[in-house]
Protein backbone atom coordinates (compact mmCIF):
# COMPACT_ATOMS: atom_id res chain seq x y z
CA UNK A 1 0.00 0.00 0.00
CA UNK A 2 1.53 3.41 -0.86
CA UNK A 3 1.61 6.19 1.66
CA UNK A 4 -0.90 8.12 -0.39
CA UNK A 5 -3.27 5.54 0.02
CA UNK A 6 -2.04 5.19 3.72
CA UNK A 7 -3.50 8.26 4.38
CA UNK A 8 -6.76 8.31 2.68
CA UNK A 9 -6.95 4.82 4.54
CA UNK A 10 -6.65 7.02 8.01
CA UNK A 11 -9.79 9.73 7.08
CA UNK A 12 -6.74 12.15 5.34
CA UNK A 13 -7.50 13.83 2.37
CA UNK A 14 -3.81 14.11 1.03
CA UNK A 15 -2.85 15.13 -2.69
CA UNK A 16 0.45 14.00 -4.17
CA UNK A 17 2.39 16.09 -6.41
CA UNK A 18 4.01 13.78 -9.19
CA UNK A 19 6.55 16.11 -10.68
CA UNK A 20 8.04 17.26 -6.82
CA UNK A 21 6.73 13.92 -4.97
CA UNK A 22 5.70 16.09 -2.29
CA UNK A 23 2.59 14.79 -0.55
CA UNK A 24 0.38 17.29 1.12
CA UNK A 25 -2.20 17.98 3.57
CA UNK A 26 -5.12 20.57 3.09
CA UNK A 27 -5.21 21.93 6.76
CA UNK A 28 -8.47 22.65 8.30
CA UNK A 29 -10.12 19.89 6.03
CA UNK A 30 -10.04 16.70 7.91
CA UNK A 31 -7.54 17.88 10.15
CA UNK A 32 -5.82 21.12 11.96
CA UNK A 33 -2.59 21.10 13.22
CA UNK A 34 -0.92 22.88 16.12
CA UNK A 35 2.98 23.34 16.41
CA UNK A 36 4.57 23.35 19.51
CA UNK A 37 8.48 23.36 20.80
CA UNK A 38 9.76 19.83 20.67
CA UNK A 39 10.41 19.45 24.14
CA UNK A 40 7.05 20.83 25.22
CA UNK A 41 5.60 18.98 22.64
CA UNK A 42 7.13 15.77 23.89
CA UNK A 43 4.64 16.70 27.66
CA UNK A 44 1.96 17.54 25.70
CA UNK A 45 1.81 13.80 23.67
CA UNK A 46 2.71 12.02 26.38
CA UNK A 47 -0.01 13.65 28.87
CA UNK A 48 -2.72 12.89 25.80
CA UNK A 49 -1.13 9.68 26.00
CA UNK A 50 -1.84 8.96 29.00
CA UNK A 51 -5.17 9.65 29.01
CA UNK A 52 -6.09 7.44 25.69
CA UNK A 53 -5.86 10.96 23.83
CA UNK A 54 -3.28 10.94 21.61
CA UNK A 55 -3.56 10.92 17.71
CA UNK A 56 -0.50 11.84 15.20
CA UNK A 57 2.34 13.84 15.67
CA UNK A 58 4.66 14.66 12.69
CA UNK A 59 8.15 16.14 13.93
CA UNK A 60 9.31 19.08 11.73
CA UNK A 61 12.68 21.16 12.51
CA UNK A 62 12.77 22.49 16.19
CA UNK A 63 9.17 22.12 16.26
CA UNK A 64 6.50 19.15 16.80
CA UNK A 65 3.01 19.27 14.85
CA UNK A 66 0.34 18.09 17.18
CA UNK A 67 -2.84 16.78 14.79
CA UNK A 68 -6.45 17.84 16.01
CA UNK A 69 -9.69 17.41 14.88
CA UNK A 70 -10.57 20.80 12.57
CA UNK A 71 -12.27 23.10 14.40
CA UNK A 72 -12.94 26.82 12.41
CA UNK A 73 -13.89 28.59 15.71
CA UNK A 74 -10.68 27.31 18.05
CA UNK A 75 -8.30 30.02 19.00
CA UNK A 76 -5.13 29.37 21.12
CA UNK A 77 -6.02 30.32 24.42
CA UNK A 78 -3.35 33.29 25.32
CA UNK A 79 -2.01 31.15 28.95
CA UNK A 80 -0.28 28.90 26.06
CA UNK A 81 2.43 30.92 24.00
CA UNK A 82 3.90 27.61 23.51
CA UNK A 83 1.28 26.30 20.66
CA UNK A 84 0.65 28.09 17.07
CA UNK A 85 -1.89 27.00 15.06
CA UNK A 86 -0.91 26.28 11.72
CA UNK A 87 -3.14 28.55 9.43
CA UNK A 88 -6.36 26.78 8.13
CA UNK A 89 -5.61 26.81 4.02
CA UNK A 90 -1.82 25.87 4.56
CA UNK A 91 -0.36 23.15 2.33
CA UNK A 92 1.54 21.11 4.50
CA UNK A 93 4.40 18.79 3.15
CA UNK A 94 4.11 15.07 4.71
CA UNK A 95 6.57 12.20 4.82
CA UNK A 96 5.77 8.98 3.78
CA UNK A 97 3.88 7.65 6.72
CA UNK A 98 6.63 5.19 7.98
CA UNK A 99 9.24 8.31 8.27
CA UNK A 100 10.67 8.25 11.28
CA UNK A 101 9.81 11.96 11.71
CA UNK A 102 6.45 10.97 12.52
CA UNK A 103 6.15 10.55 16.27
CA UNK A 104 3.21 8.85 16.19
CA UNK A 105 1.48 8.28 12.19
CA UNK A 106 -1.95 8.65 10.89
CA UNK A 107 -3.98 5.22 10.58
CA UNK A 108 -6.91 3.47 10.55
CA UNK A 109 -8.58 3.73 13.95
CA UNK A 110 -6.46 6.88 15.28
CA UNK A 111 -8.23 10.31 14.87
CA UNK A 112 -6.83 13.37 16.02
CA UNK A 113 -8.38 14.80 19.68
CA UNK A 114 -10.21 17.48 19.51
CA UNK A 115 -8.36 21.62 19.77
CA UNK A 116 -9.42 21.87 23.22
CA UNK A 117 -8.04 18.57 24.57
CA UNK A 118 -4.96 19.30 23.06
CA UNK A 119 -5.03 22.74 24.61
CA UNK A 120 -5.84 20.86 27.95
CA UNK A 121 -3.36 18.31 27.81
CA UNK A 122 -0.56 21.79 27.21
CA UNK A 123 -1.87 22.76 30.63
CA UNK A 124 -1.71 19.66 32.12
CA UNK A 125 1.97 19.70 30.56
CA UNK A 126 3.17 22.57 31.81
CA UNK A 127 2.45 21.57 35.82
CA UNK A 128 4.22 18.65 35.52
CA UNK A 129 7.16 20.00 33.53
CA UNK A 130 6.91 23.30 33.79
CA UNK A 131 10.71 24.18 32.67
CA UNK A 132 9.45 22.56 29.48
CA UNK A 133 7.05 25.82 29.01
CA UNK A 134 9.95 28.26 29.88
Amino acid sequence: MSSHSEYHAAGWRVEHDPRTHRTTLLVGDRVSALRAPVDFAAHVHHVLAVHLQAGPVLADGPDWVLFTQPDPHAEIPADLPELTAVPVGTRLALPPVHDPRWISPPRLGLSAPAHQVVCSASRRARLIAPRAAA
